[in-house]
C-alpha cells in the first residue's frame, strides 16, 4: 500500500527544514543527517505497513459491543395467556398457595416491566403478620426474558419445562432485607409469564427461588392440560 502523496511531501519537507535549521558540530553533520534519513524511513515504512494492514483487514466473528444476542427459539407447543389477562389469578392453582400458606389474593394491571405492552398480575400473601408474598406477572404482549437483556443483576438463563426460562434474583437478604427472586418463562413468540417470590428476612434465598420455580412449574403444568 502507497502512503498519500501529501503526508510524504509534507514529512521529507519537514525534515529538510528542520536540516537546514540545526547547527550540527564539524564532522558530526553528516553522520547526524544520516541517523534522521534512516529514522525518517523506518518510521514512514511502519506506518504505511499499519495502514496497509488496516485497509486489508476484514470482518470479524465478534459481535460489536451493545449488540443484542438473539432470543432462545421456542420449540415446545406456544402457549395463549390472553384469556387469563382479566383474571390473572385464575392461573394460579388455590390448593398450592395454600399449601405454602399464601392465601389472600388481588388481581392488579398494571405495566410493571417497560416496553412489555398490557400486562396483568396477581399478588398472592400470607394472612397478617406477613411471612410471604408471591406474584404472577403475565405478560400477553411481549416475550419477557429478551425486554431484561443488559440488566444488573443479570438473570440466570435455565429452563421451566420445555420453554426457555430465567432465574432473577433481586435481594439475597443477606443485609437483612426481604429476599427476591423471579422465576421468568418465555412461554409463546410474544408472550411469557414471570413468578416473583419475596421470603422474610433471613430466608435463605435458595428457599425463596425453589419456591419460585416450584410455582412457575405448576402454573405451566395446569396451562398445557
Amino acid at each position: 500500500m502507497t502512503l498519500p502523496l501529501p503526508l510524504l511531501t509534507a514529512s521529507a519537507s519537514r525534515a529538510q527544514d528542520d536540516r537546514r535549521g540545526r547547527r550540527h558540530p564539524r564532522g558530526t553533520r553528516s553522520r547526524a543527517a544520516h541517523r534522521s534519513g534512516s529514522r525518517q524511513r523506518m518510521a514512514l515504512t511502519g506506518l504505511a505497513a499499519v495502514l496497509s494492514a488496516a485497509a486489508c483487514a476484514g470482518p470479524t466473528d465478534t459481535a460489536p459491543p451493545g449488540t443484542t444476542p438473539p432470543p432462545v427459539p421456542i420449540t415446545a407447543r406456544p402457549l395463549d395467556l390472553t384469556r387469563y389477562v382479566p383474571a390473572p389469578c385464575s392461573m394460579v392453582p388455590v390448593a398450592l398457595t395454600e399449601r405454602l400458606g399464601l392465601t389472600r389474593r388481588e388481581e392488579r394491571h398494571e405495566n410493571v416491566l417497560i416496553g412489555a405492552g398490557t400486562q396483568a398480575q396477581c399478588r398472592i400473601s400470607a394472612a397478617p403478620p406477613l411471612t410471604g408474598v408471591a406474584e404472577l406477572r403475565l405478560y400477553p404482549a411481549s416475550r419477557p426474558l429478551p425486554l431484561l437483556t443488559g440488566v444488573t443483576p443479570a438473570p440466570t438463563p435455565t429452563s421451566v419445562g420445555a420453554y426457555p426460562a430465567a432465574q432473577w434474583i433481586l435481594s439475597t437478604g443477606r443485609d437483612g432485607s426481604a429476599t427476591s427472586c423471579h422465576s421468568i418463562v418465555d412461554v409463546a413468540p410474544g408472550q411469557g409469564f414471570s413468578v416473583l417470590v419475596n421470603g422474610p428476612a433471613g430466608e435463605a434465598i435458595e428457599k425463596s427461588c425453589a419456591r419460585a420455580r416450584h410455582l412457575a412449574e405448576s402454573i405451566l403444568a395446569g396451562l398445557l392440560t
